[in-house]
């Protein structure tokens, strides 16, 4: 078989299969997956899921991180995913790892968020120090170094002429307090390492008693732990339709982690706020195609979670 532009997302994981002498016998596109596609290859002796991305032309290597990750997490002894095969095949970049038997764990599966939480503080014993550049902000490989430089840049940007505040994403006469936010973040002392990115649900697959985490795609660096749960925190505060937390899935979260609401709510609050300021930076610079919906997000979070003070579903 050689390769076709024309040919379906089928057919080509089936091909790169083929290529690396794994059988299929069956195949199916499998949900999920917005910058990749994701089949399911099936034979008597083989069951994987290859990836490959949507955009063939994207520029990036979509896929050292993540290998790099199912790597670091299996050294560490963490149920995820097994890395197979990561490759090119004539010009287009894939990744095999192992199929996961199991059904995404259902939101209100309270014993789930808890293995949840228990894997945000596992995440702390895995080093980054052979980690791909992909894996680093702009600020380089000294995470500590990198986070300090983060937060500077965030906070120096929140200015008189904060390209934000033509655009609404907070009104002027709280800048002064956005400022204090940042600054309160700085001051404070968070272990910096590998964060999975996208600890939803969907993301934690059952069999059984037993919950495997999958999808390392938007795996990066920085506050290890912290930044996991402030995505699981957004979602719950934000009442999100998508990645939906109630009040019993948080606490189980948290109490995973190690956490209470006390200890963790707080700095997840500056991180959220710093997160929403930061993006639509990025979103200025890097994909302006994205800032209206990044902006009116952002923006939002900003308003219900910090700005007014209001009090969410967790209080």
């Amino acid at each position: 078989m050689t390769w076709s532009p024309t040919m379906d997302e089928i057919a080509r994981a089936v091909q790169i299969a083929r290529s690396l002498g794994i059988g299929a016998d069956h195949a199916e596109a499998l949900p999920g997956g917005n910058e990749n596609h994701v089949v399911r290859v099936r034979s008597a002796h083989d069951d994987i899921v290859v990836r490959f991305a949507r955009d063939p032309g994207r520029s990036e290597d979509p896929f050292d991180v993540e290998a790099w990750c199912l790597r670091a997490a299996a050294r560490a002894g963490l149920r995820t995913s097994r890395l197979i095969e990561r490759g090119w095949l004539e010009g287009l970049s894939y990744l095999l790892v192992s199929y996961v038997s199991g059904v995404p764990a259902a939101a209100d599966d309270l014993r789930g968020w808890t293995a949840l939480g228990e894997f945000t503080g596992a995440l702390r014993g895995i080093s980054t120090h052979d980690a791909p550049d992909a894996a680093f902000t702009r600020f380089g490989r000294d995470l500590d170094r990198a986070w300090e430089q983060h937060l500077a840049y965030n906070l120096d940007a929140l200015g008189p002429d904060d390209p934000l505040l033509p655009l609404g994403i907070y009104p002027r006469s709280r800048q002064s307090e956005l400022r204090e936010l940042v600054a309160s973040l700085a001051a404070r002392t968070l272990p910096q390492g590998l964060v999975h990115g996208d600890t939803a649900h969907r993301n934690l697959l059952r069999h059984g008693d037993v919950y495997t985490v999958i999808d390392w795609g938007a795996a990066t660096t920085g506050p290890v732990m912290w930044g996991d749960l402030a995505r699981v925190f957004r979602w719950h505060r934000m009442e999100d339709r998508q990645s939906p937390v109630s009040a019993a899935a948080w606490d189980h979260a948290l109490d995973g982690a190690g956490l209470t609401r006390a200890e963790a709510e707080p700095v997840l609050r500056e991180l959220t706020a710093v997160h929403a300021l930061d993006l639509v930076r990025w979103a200025l610079a890097r994909r302006p195609d994205r800032l209206a919906r990044i902006a009116d997000e952002s923006r939002d979070v900003l308003v219900a979670m910090i700005l007014d003070q209001r009090p969410g579903p967790s209080s």
